[in-house]
């Protein structure tokens, strides 16, 4: 009697069906191996019945179907493997590699370093600071609101002071001497005001910038240093000459030299603070005795800081 030998039962779609439910597909690849199956299964069955072509040895069968399957779940897997890479990268189905071309996401976790805290500093920078500015006329005191003679002299000097530091909000400037004072125009007043008494100029001994705008000049005001000195006997003799002669350019320029060396003979001597206020709410005070080294040609200015502030 022959040896009876069990052989493989063959796979059946089922099969199929359960190995490609085990794996992550596109439906389009898992369809077009069911697809594939089915049709290696119907040529096997014409086969079998003698409506098709000759029936394979059992063996050959057997290796064959094993190698199907195989070659479906190798498929499966590489077409499974490209199209996850395809759809994770930057442009979904295009070149792979452009993976290795895109900067890595900087990790919002990761802990940055802490930023430098500053210490409360100010200093004061009057580099650009020349004598600009010239006469006003006969001085106006503010102490008792008066113009006095033509025998003395007011003076305006453009402000273009300015402090630097780190976590300044304001700054607030005072001037200390006899004769000197801010001038302060208001621009914002209209002629409405004016008629009913709102002043335009304003001479206080102090003034406050913010920091972040320190111009002398804007659309609300102008800030400069106005002083009042009494005229020198070569001013006082060209002013003279002028009022009886009328215009002399030699009188003019005699009464020019006269105003500037006086005006800078009053401002040399006063001394200006400047207090900033920081974020913080605290101040820092700094005071400077304001020179002119040449008082024949004032075209310069020192502010030397004075100890002990």
């Amino acid at each position: 009697m022959a040896e009876q030998h069990n052989r493989p039962h063959p796979p059946t779609l089922d099969d199929y069906q359960a190995m490609m439910s085990d794996l992550r597909a596109p439906e389009q690849l898992r369809e077009a191996v069911l697809k594939e199956a089915r049709a290696r299964r119907g040529s096997a069955s014409a086969a079998a019945t003698g409506h098709g072509p000759c029936r394979p040895s059992a063996l050959f069968r057997h290796h064959r179907t094993r190698m199907l399957v195989i070659a479906a779940c190798i498929a499966l897997l590489l077409g499974a493997g490209t199209t996850a890479l395809a759809l994770n990268s930057p442009g979904g189905f295009g070149i792979v590699n452009d993976l290795m071309a895109e900067p890595p996401t900087p990790d919002e976790n990761v802990a940055k370093a802490p930023e430098e805290v500053k210490e409360n500093s100010m200093e004061l920078n009057a580099s650009q600071f020349h004598g600009d500015g010239g006469y006003s006329g006969p001085w106006y005191n503010p102490a008792d609101d008066s113009f006095w003679s033509y025998e003395w002299a007011g003076y305006k000097y453009h402000f273009n002071i300015r402090c630097e530091g780190d976590n300044i909000e304001t700054i607030t400037y005072e001037i200390e001497g006899e004769r000197s004072y801010f001038e302060i125009i208001d621009k914002t007043v209209t002629q409405q005001q004016r008629a009913e008494g709102i002043h335009v100029f304003h001479y206080p001994k102090t003034v406050t910038f913010d920091y972040n705008h320190q111009e002398s000049i804007d659309d609300t005001r102008i800030v400069e240093i106005y002083i009042g000195f009494p005229l020198s006997e070569s001013g006082l003799e060209a002013y003279r000459r002028l009022m009886a002669e009328g215009h002399s350019y030699e009188a003019a320029a005699q009464l020019d030299a006269a105003i500037e060396e006086g005006a800078a003979r009053e401002l040399t001597g006063s001394v200006l603070s400047a207090t900033a206020t920081f974020a913080d709410g605290s101040t820092q005070t700094k005071s400077y005795l304001i020179e002119a080294p040449d008082l024949g040609n004032p075209t310069s200015y020192t502010f030397t800081e004075i100890a002990g502030n």
